[in-house]
């Protein structure tokens, strides 16, 4: 069995095997991936008489180290069919594509770990630790800010904010309007959206959510304090419900993996103020 990367035309035949991997994804995220990232993402199968046994999911991220942006790859949807499991085909799998990005230049990879027991082996460390916390809304004490659902014309005005905000951080996703773009669409999968805080013209708050259960914030960015209260507030309509916010609390848990592919880097993130939130 050997390993082959397939051709844009082939990604589709991938989904069989995520939906019986990766149960808890929903069909309409589903079409979203299938529909968005797999047009710009690579896809590497091991395969038996036709069938796709084994596979990673190479998703392209631009990262900014520093002063610099660097094309990366976010691995995803490293699976293998129950049947085939304890045969080496994931770990057969995760060495090719470390070395094809390795050869590319590309600095590093990383991925949101099942288990840190699983890719510590492969060379993979801890670089990020999210926030997360849950918070109650408020009605807004500033009336002059109104909130609005962005839609995709506003992607522009998102990043450049984004990148405003997140000046802090050494190393960070570098966000581009084709960036939020697919946020937007992945939140809409999730039956949400990204809400918008305007003040006038301005934009002072970001807030990506999801609403399936209950709604979940993603990445808040705000400029000042009440905002993030009255964008809660604005979404489920009380004071009482918590919501829960990745990216934002005073917990923390570890939630980003990487690889360092070139010599000279693994010092790097040491002592690195870095965020990576959840990425698809």
């Amino acid at each position: 069995m050997e390993i082959r990367k397939l051709s844009k035309e082939e990604h589709i035949r991938t989904r069989k095997l995520w939906e019986e991997i990766f149960q808890e994804d929903t069909p309409k995220f589903l079409d979203y991936y299938y529909s968005v990232k797999t047009k710009e993402n690579e896809i590497y199968v091991i395969e038996e008489e036709g069938n796709i046994v084994s596979m990673v999911h190479l998703n392209p991220y631009e990262m900014r180290i520093k002063d610099r942006v660097y094309t990366t790859h976010y691995i995803v949807a490293v699976a293998t069919d129950p049947k085939y499991r304890r045969q080496g085909l994931m770990a057969r799998l995760l060495h090719h594509v470390m070395q094809v990005m390795a050869d590319r230049g590309e600095p590093f990879t990383f991925l949101m770990p099942a288990s840190e027991a699983i890719y510590k082996p492969f060379g993979f460390e801890f670089v990020y630790e999210q926030r997360q916390g849950k918070v109650k809304g408020s009605t807004p004490t500033n009336q002059r800010i109104q909130y609005v659902l962005a839609e995709m014309k506003d992607c522009k005005q998102i990043a450049d904010f984004a990148n405003e905000q997140l000046k802090q951080y050494d190393i960070t996703t570098w966000r581009t309007a084709e960036y939020y773009e697919m946020i937007l669409a992945e939140q809409i999968s999730e039956n949400g959206g990204i809400l918008l805080a305007m003040q006038g013209q301005t934009l002072v708050g970001v807030f990506c959510f999801g609403k399936e259960e209950q709604v979940e914030l993603r990445e808040p960015l705000f400029v000042e304090e009440g905002i993030l209260e009255g964008a809660i507030y604005h979404l489920i309509g009380n004071e009482e419900e918590p919501v829960s916010c990745s990216g934002y609390g005073t917990e923390t848990k570890p939630m980003i993996m990487a690889k360092v592919l070139q010599p000279g880097w693994t010092e790097y993130f040491k002592n690195q103020k870095v965020f990576i939130n959840e990425v698809v």
